[in-house]
């Protein structure tokens, strides 16, 4: 019964995401938006991210409707040598430094407020776009976001980023189970217990911004993009979690293990550090996993009832497995793997509880959540 209460809920959560709308047009104004991308020691992947910004069709026609601030978080590779190179080319770009955070904040969203506190004093109808510098986004990525705010008068959208080419195991394996685990604590459409928003990208009024207390309420906190959202909720604002992930596309998942890193991190920040927590969490996705196929097991020819329920299970679970990873562009056609896949997220988790109890994820890095 669990499971089938689970992927109902699953099912609902998932169909409560907002599609992306098409671009603006018409005669109000476009408003001003800032883009703010932390990098840390990210050489690899930075130009293209920075290149598909200052492609964005928004402010092509009025360049002072687009800034980019980029915060070198400490970087030890060539990551501040490639924002200043852009620098150089587009004056939109603003090369921000910083070596390390203050006692008590986090790196990411130490690097995020400085990026704001860069950017200058607000401007009326501004918007501020986060954005990782592992995603690389669709020239009207920004456009639809603001579409989309508009339509359904939102305050903050936040989209996760598509699978890249040559996309790892980390997609068909880990994404839906992690969908699911993240959103029963929090929700897409904010009506939950927490609102649900994804690191990647998250475009959120100044205004709000500036009501919540800007990344500065949040310096101690690793799960910062549910954090904002609810906070931005919970100030009279509205959240929603829209589909952008044919126009934004992230590698930060890949390969396989720095997907399972980045998970595991993202769900030991989500817990504090609670290696208790972590272990009850894992267990329990484990016994969840495994209880319709058990059950079909243990009942076939004797107990018709347990077999019948334990079908309805696997059923269940594999609509709730596909509705995610459609959303999520993850092979949904691999549903009947979801009690494997829901248990290989079990020993994530259980690894995460002992990496918690060892003391050796200090919830650092330049990724925090998927």
């Amino acid at each position: 019964m669990g499971v089938l209460v689970r992927s109902a809920r699953t099912i609902r959560q998932t169909r409560a995401i907002a599609p992306l709308r098409e671009p603006r047009s018409g005669a109000v104004a476009p408003p001003k938006v800032t883009v703010v991308v932390p990098a840390r020691d990210e050489a690899a992947v930075l130009a293209d991210c920075l290149s598909s910004i200052v492609s964005q069709t928004h402010g092509a026609q009025h360049e002072a409707l687009l800034r980019v601030v980029v915060v070198d978080d400490g970087s030890t590779d060539a990551t501040g040598e490639i924002a200043r190179e852009f620098a150089r080319r587009d004056p939109r770009v603003v090369p921000v430094r910083v070596d390390s955070p203050p006692p008590g904040w986090g790196g990411k969203v130490h690097a995020m407020h400085v990026g704001v506190e860069a950017a200058g004093p607000p401007e009326a109808g501004e918007w501020l776009l986060f954005l990782d510098a592992d995603t690389v986004a669709a020239p009207d990525l920004l456009s639809r976001l603001l579409a989309t705010a508009d339509a359904i008068e939102a305050d903050l959208v936040s989209t996760p980023g598509g699978p890249p080419a040559g996309r790892s195991a980390t997609w068909p394996l880990l994404m839906p189970p992690g969908l699911q685990l993240i959103g029963e604590n929090a929700s897409p459409d904010g009506r939950g217990r927490k609102a649900f928003a994804i690191g990647h990208c998250i475009l959120v009024r100044r205004s709000h911004y500036e009501k919540v207390g800007g990344w500065a309420a949040f310096a101690a906190i690793r799960n910062e993009d549910v954090a904002i959202a609810t906070a931005v909720r919970d100030h009279g604002g509205t959240t929603r979690t829209v589909d952008g992930l044919d126009h934004l596309r992230t590698s930060g998942m890949d390969p396989f293990e720095q997907g399972w890193a980045s998970f595991r991190k993202s769900f030991v920040a989500g817990t504090k550090g609670s290696a208790p927590t972590l272990a009850a969490i894992g267990l329990g996705q484990i016994a969840m996993s495994l209880a319709a196929p058990l059950s079909v097991l243990v009942g076939r020819g004797r107990r018709p009832v347990l077999t019948a329920l334990g079908l309805a299970g696997c059923a269940a679970q594999s609509a709730a497995h596909a509705g995610t990873a459609k959303f999520m562009r993850s092979n949904p056609e691999l549903a009947p793997l979801a009690p494997i896949s829901g248990t290989l997220f079990g020993v994530l988790l259980l690894d995460g509880a002992v990496r918690a109890h060892q003391g050796r994820d200090q919830w650092k890095g330049r990724r925090s959540r998927f």
